[in-house]
């Protein structure tokens, strides 16, 4: 029997948010990290970070990293907030911004976020999707440094921990719009209009109920003042939404548990006076609250000024919060 042949790295090849050409040659380095991501769920951005300390542990040796953006919602078409979220995750001129989603398609990534390690010769070392050994993937990097005359210079793994990408996300997230094939309300909805929501008689656990007049898009419900959305979350979780306004937005959150009793409050919302508020602004994940409790948090977000796009909702573990939040 002959042996297989070891599979090559594809071309990866694009253009910056900036509209720039953008091409890997894997022959520039040793080894070289394309990281293909999702702008909008956590366990693609905890990657983005993972990614991002390996880059300083070895950005003095031969070593290429480069991140493929996998946008996910129809905002992340326009260049502007695109750049924003680049901008933030401070990724620059190493990132290609794969508009239609064929880059991850050819390179055959099916699940974000997702990783090929591939050596000078263009032969893929690794491929990892969805949970990134990253561990592993630092020990491959050295390994080839090592026969390549590196010994002194290399840092000992285990120095920086790399463990917050490492665990797989078991996170809900909850798309909105007429496009999204989980719907959560069940409701019957009109395509790019506004509707009048109803509540429900009964709440289930990770699901999201609007109500009041919302505009139904293909991948976000849009809101203006007076709009609700509640939302049920379960024990020990957090919760996330994606979400943006391009004139700014305020939403005041009521709980059915009272702070801080089994509460703990997302970096986003400001308690004032007893309520609780937050800004929306740039379209990005918002964390807003999490249930240290054992029981379930019903939460309701009421527009309070501006219009609000609401793109998605993501109910996470709460060990995930502690571990962005070091």
């Amino acid at each position: 029997m002959e042996p297989r042949e070891q599979p090559r790295g594809p071309a990866i090849a694009g253009i910056n948010t900036d509209g720039e050409n953008l091409s890997i040659d894997y022959s520039a380095n040793l080894m070289n990290l394309v990281l293909f991501f999702d702008p909008v769920s956590r366990t693609s951005l905890e990657a983005v970070e993972a990614a991002q300390i390996l880059s300083l542990r070895y950005e003095k040796m031969s070593v290429g990293f480069w991140y493929v953006m996998e946008p996910k919602f129809s905002c992340m078409y326009r260049a502007e907030i695109a750049g924003g979220t680049l901008k933030r995750l401070a990724l620059y001129s190493n990132t290609l911004f794969d508009v239609n989603s064929l880059l991850g398609l050819n390179a055959g990534i099916r699940t974000f976020p997702g990783a090929l390690l591939v050596d000078s010769n263009g032969f893929i070392r690794m491929q990892c999707e969805g949970d990134i050994a990253f561990r592993e993937i630092e020990r491959s990097i050295q390994a080839r440094l090592a026969i390549s005359g590196y010994r002194v210079e290399l840092p000992g793994i285990g120095e920086v921990d790399l463990e917050l990408a490492h665990a797989h996300s078991v996170a809900v997230i909850r798309q909105l719009g007429y496009g999204s094939g989980d719907y959560p309300s069940g409701a019957m909805v009109v395509p790019e209009a506004n509707q009048e929501f109803s509540l429900p008689d009964l709440f289930l656990s990770n699901t999201v109920y609007p109500h009041g007049d919302w505009y139904v898009g293909r991948d976000y419900l849009e809101g203006k003042n007076g709009s609700t959305i509640y939302l049920s979350c379960g024990r020990e979780e957090s919760v996330y939404l994606f979400a943006g306004s391009d004139k700014g937005a305020t939403l005041r959150v009521h709980t059915s548990i009272e702070p801080p009793n089994h509460l703990a409050i997302g970096r986003d919302l400001k308690n004032t006076d007893g309520l609780l508020d937050f800004r929306v602004s740039d379209y990005r994940p918002y964390e807003v609250i999490s249930c240290v409790g054992d029981g379930e948090l019903m939460v309701s977000l009421q527009v309070m000024e501006g219009s609000l796009r609401l793109y998605s909702v993501e109910f996470c573990p709460l060990n995930q919060l502690v571990a962005i939040n070091h």
